[in-house]
């Protein structure tokens, strides 16, 4: 009998085990999940580097493992920050805020910040400035307008002081929204980050704009800088807070409601990995060897050329077949010039 339970005992402790795994994958895949933020679409609200909870229950019970929707039980609001799956498909989930909802005619136009004076005042950059992705909707809530009005309304874009509008991007690991006196001479920089705040629905987020381009929005219908396009039952528009730098609606068009899986909640952990940093600094050497690096405070030149690693010219997911050499940039490069954002850990996501 002795011998008989000895032998059970390894195939009880490994069925216990596979239990617990399966129990533990399906809670993520239903009920909370972890992600991280590898690129920088949702600057300033999230920046890389940044690890989030997401409740997968927020507007649906589904099927672990599956996708399935047993039990719808809330839509997306205007504002919220959700993951999803992108029209087309993709590996990866996307995170995005929700612009429009069921019901909205949304309006998006490329306006020069001047242009909009006095709603916005220009401080920093004397109407050399970007073009704004300036949503106007004509929402379906009584509380933001009359029913039979033809006026558009906005999100109510304000613009930030140039100093607070630096504290927000200088840790956010991406060139593209750092200001010119920070870049180095051979990149020309000659385009100033402006950093705004809107409300889009009950949420008050910021959003930042750079381009000084007028890129054209029509893959979401072709009347969307014009007359708008109206978001049918189980239609919803979203976008990333970095308007520059998203691969959103704009890109993809309508996102359905089956395609929603969550609700971004909190921060629960965020890391300065100066990955896209680095990855531009050995970008620019390898073009001007003699010219420094970016001027951050926390991460300066002489930092960049100890520690930038011709590794962070690829792309993390090419390197899963080069594990070792991934290990080796991580260690003595990546851990020695990281940097935890601790205050942005615990952070509710509006």
């Amino acid at each position: 009998m002795a011998r008989t339970k000895e032998k059970e005992k390894p195939f009880a402790v490994s069925l216990s085990f596979a239990f617990l795994l399966f129990v533990v994958l399906a809670f993520k895949s239903s009920v909370l999940d972890a992600n991280n933020i590898p690129s920088g679409s949702m600057i300033p609200t999230l920046k890389v580097g940044d690890y989030l909870f997401v409740n997968k229950m927020r507007y649906s019970l589904r099927i672990p493992f599956t996708g399935i929707e047993l039990l719808r039980i809330d839509d997306p609001a205007r504002g919220d920050i959700v993951t999803f799956v992108p029209p087309g498909g993709s590996a990866n989930n996307y995170v995005k805020r929700v612009v429009g909802v069921p019901g909205d005619t949304l309006r998006i136009r490329s306006v020069g910040a001047c242009d909009l004076r006095p709603a916005l005042d220009s401080r920093e950059f004397n109407c050399e400035l970007p073009f704004l992705k300036f949503l106007e909707p004509r929402i379906a809530l009584v509380e933001y307008q009359s029913a039979g009005s033809t006026v558009w309304e906005n999100y109510n874009p304000e613009e930030l002081p140039a100093t607070e509008s630096r504290k927000e991007l200088l840790d956010a690991d991406d060139a593209q929204v750092l200001y010119p006196e920070m870049i180095p001479d051979a990149w020309h920089a000659d385009s100033v980050p402006v950093l705004f705040t809107e409300t889009t629905g009950r949420a008050s987020h910021y959003t930042v704009e750079k381009n000084l381009e007028a890129p054209v929005f029509n893959r979401i219908c072709p009347t969307i800088e014009t007359s708008g396009c109206k978001l049918e039952a189980d239609q919803y528009l979203v976008m990333g807070d970095n308007r520059d730098n998203s691969q959103d609606s704009r890109v993809f068009g309508i996102v359905n409601r089956s395609d929603i899986l969550g609700k971004a909640l909190f921060i629960y952990f965020s890391i300065n990995w100066y990955d896209g940093i680095c990855q531009r600094y050995m970008e620019n050497q390898a073009r001007y060897p003699v010219v420094g690096g970016f001027l951050l405070p926390s991460f300066p030149p002489e930092k960049q050329k100890e520690y930038c690693h011709s590794g962070d010219l690829f792309a993390t997911d090419s390197l899963v077949a080069a594990i070792p050499g991934y290990l080796y940039n991580t260690i003595f490069f990546r851990l020695p010039r990281m940097k935890v954002r601790w205050s942005r850990i615990g952070s509710i996501l509006n």
